[in-house]
């Protein structure tokens, strides 16, 4: 059977792995502690935070159709928040998130999709590819132990487009079109409360500030009871500092969400900063994966279309549609 390493255990990984399970030997390679990329969950004590993706929407039908059974598992809900516009400290427009466009979360966290959905798979953790060798027709891996791992016809790499070019180095046509993406950071600001604080809002986008999101993270489908916020940056102010001392931003952000939320938020009992490098990109034209049948390397990823977790999905599952083709 045809051996394909996948590189990378975001939702696109995990998709072209599920969706190829039947047609090839198919493993994944991943750096962290645990699946599912953005898609993640921080845990201090007892709070926790959804510290990356805040919630996803499914247009697709498609997309629809894979999340089906998530749902009717219970590890994916639809979260009816009462969401706000603010402009820099005065709510602009309010509204009830119905059932019109479901605003989806994992259940009873966001790292429940990426667990549900690796069962069963072949996945290495705690595993950093630093580079790949093309040796007599098939691929070698190398990790960051300088051990070989060898033996696979095609190689997958679903990484951030910067991270995927380190990997194509001897690949100009991807290469270059990893060159071409511009990926935006991002800083995510989780804070615990010992007891509640009064807003009469789950979940507000902000404008005409540093931050541009504050959700009340304890306010969805099957979390925990303590209090619980998460502030994200905006991608450009996150991208012109990315790098700055983490005491630094961690103070401006405060500052700027306690702006909008009209309360101290530095009062909490717990406060913690997450740097996203790689957390967004712009709307995308041109091909939604990249394929090279010559040497059988193939990438997908968020990056080839939007920074959405259904964009993600869609070009893993167009990827693994012409794999299978070629399978």
């Amino acid at each position: 059977m045809t051996r394909i390493a996948v590189i990378g255990g975001g939702i696109a990984g995990i998709v072209i792995a599920r969706c190829l399970g039947d047609s090839a030997e198919t493993t994944v390679f991943e750096k962290s502690r645990g699946v599912g990329g953005r898609i993640a969950t921080r845990y201090a004590g007892e709070f926790e935070f959804d510290h990356g993706a805040q919630f996803f929407t499914a247009r697709n039908p498609g997309f629809r159709r894979f999340l089906q059974p998530l749902i009717d598992k219970g590890v994916v809900a639809n979260w009816p928040a009462r969401f706000v516009e603010i402009e820099r400290d005065q709510v602009t427009s309010e509204r009830e998130w119905g059932n019109d466009l479901p605003h989806y979360v994992g259940a009873p966290r966001m790292n429940a999709i990426g667990k549900f959905l690796s069962r069963g798979l072949d996945i290495k953790l705690d595993t950093t590819i630093v580079s790949i060798l093309r040796e007599g027709g098939r691929w070698t891996l190398i990790d960051d132990g300088n051990n070989a791992l060898e033996g696979y016809d095609w190689v997958v790499l679903t990484a951030p487009a910067p991270q995927t070019a380190i990997l194509a180095a001897d690949n100009p046509q991807l290469k270059t079109l990893c060159n071409e993406r511009e990926l935006l950071g991002c800083f995510s600001l989780m804070l615990g409360f010992e007891a509640p604080l009064e807003l009469p809002w789950q979940a507000a986008m902000v404008r005409n500030s540093d931050v541009s999101w504050v959700s009340v993270n304890s306010s969805k489908p099957g979390r925990k009871s303590p209090f619980t916020l998460v502030v994200h940056s905006t991608n450009e102010w996150a991208s012109a500092h990315i790098d700055e001392d983490t005491d630094r931003v961690r103070e401006h952000l405060l500052s700027e969400a306690s702006v909008a939320c009209g309360k101290d938020l530095r009062a909490g009992a717990y406060c913690q900063l997450h740097r996203w490098r790689y957390a967004n990109i712009a709307k995308q034209s041109g091909p939604t994966c990249f394929f090279d049948d010559e040497t059988k390397l193939a990438a997908c990823g968020d990056w080839f279309i939007h920074g959405r977790i259904e964009a993600s999905f869609s070009s893993a599952n167009d990827l693994a549609s012409q794999l299978r083709e070629r399978l």
